[in-house]
């Protein structure tokens, strides 16, 4: 006789009380020393109208008192830790522990529409999807920021590509259409396939460089227009409270890895960081920008040049390497628990 455990009777409640086939979700949050604004999202995410979701929370190493404040959310969600400050590694430690059928991720700086989920979740019917997203609203600008958002595979992103989303498409499709990481969901066999987020990262093209894998693969991806979130796009170690980019090094060496392991040849890899220099030298022309509109002082200006050298050369040495896959196992049914 097979016993099955409560979450799995809970799952099949939810679907018998509903009278359809109900897809079981489950919401990652990766965070890193952002305790007021994770809690904030949190609360907003027991507002989801979706009856059949849990929430798995990633805490990098933390020093704000985050893991002080994510235990009042014990008995409703799950929460586990990353050794690294990696949005990327976070995001894959979440998949490997999340039950749902479907990942959704958000940043802990976002917060949700009510139907979010209910809205992300419906064009996953169809099989050939592989990934859904929807616009955000950033809350520093006023506007929404992201649309319908592209990328080349030199790592070229336009964030209000004229529409339909299905241009963009497609095994070997440049520029291809992906989705920011704070507003996205993904089918959790699909990310099994391609080998989850890209570990050389920490963050920043993660989700891009996850999408032209999926493109490959032969999925297909859906906008939502309705599935909208506010980001509030909170201090990080690579901008400052002005929105202003204050550290280069993340950006460059996820651009450089992104470009290299987009690339479908030997001949195209090398293009990319005979591309690297170039990239490089951008950089210091937006640091002298931001010198001479007083943005930035001579101290400031070094710092910035110099972190862009160190992104750069680390970038043309992580994107050298192969491209690291994470193995996503079966999704552990007994440990899923209703968000509520």
């Amino acid at each position: 006789m097979v016993f099955r455990t409560a979450p799995v009777r809970l799952i099949d409640d939810v679907r018998r009380r509903r009278g359809r086939e109900v897809i079981p979700i489950t919401v990652v949050v990766p965070t890193l020393n952002r305790r007021d604004r994770l809690e904030e999202t949190l609360d907003a995410l027991r507002r989801q109208t979706y009856p059949l979701f849990e929430v798995v929370v990633v805490n990098g190493p933390s020093t704000d008192g985050t893991a002080e404040m994510v235990k009042g959310f014990a008995s409703r969600a799950r929460v586990l830790t990353c050794p690294e400050a990696s949005a990327t590694v976070s995001r894959n430690i979440g998949v490997q522990n999340g039950a749902g059928d479907i990942i959704a991720l958000i940043d802990d700086d976002a917060i949700p529409r009510p139907d979010w989920l209910e809205q992300l979740a419906a064009p996953f019917g169809d099989e050939r999807v592989g990934a859904v997203g929807g616009p955000v609203f950033d809350v520093p600008l006023d506007r929404v920021e992201w649309k319908v958002c592209t990328s080349t595979r030199l790592g070229v992103v336009d964030t209000d590509s004229p529409g339909p989303i299905g241009r963009y498409q497609g095994v070997g499709s440049d520029p291809f259409a992906y989705f920011a990481g704070c507003n996205m969901a993904l089918r959790r066999s699909v990310v099994h396939e391609v080998g989850g987020f890209n570990a050389a990262m920490p963050y920043v093209y993660d989700d891009a460089e996850f999408c032209c894998r999926l493109h490959d693969a032969g999925y297909r991806v859906e906008y939502v227009e309705s599935a909208l979130v506010r980001h509030y796009r909170a201090v990080s170690a690579m901008r400052d409270g002005q929105q202003i980019i204050t550290d280069p090094y993340t950006l460059a060496l996820g651009r450089i890895v992104f470009a290299s392991h987009c690339q479908s040849s030997p001949d195209k890899r090398e293009e990319v960081f005979r591309l690297a220099g170039q990239w490089e030298q951008e950089w210091v022309a937006h640091a002298s920008a931001h010198v001479a509109s007083g943005r930035f002082s001579r101290k400031d200006y070094h710092r910035f040049v110099e972190r862009a050298a160190l992104g750069t050369a680390e970038g043309v040495t992580r994107g050298r390497r192969p491209r690291p896959f994470t193995t996503i196992g079966p999704p552990p049914l007994a440990e899923f628990r209703q968000y509520r």
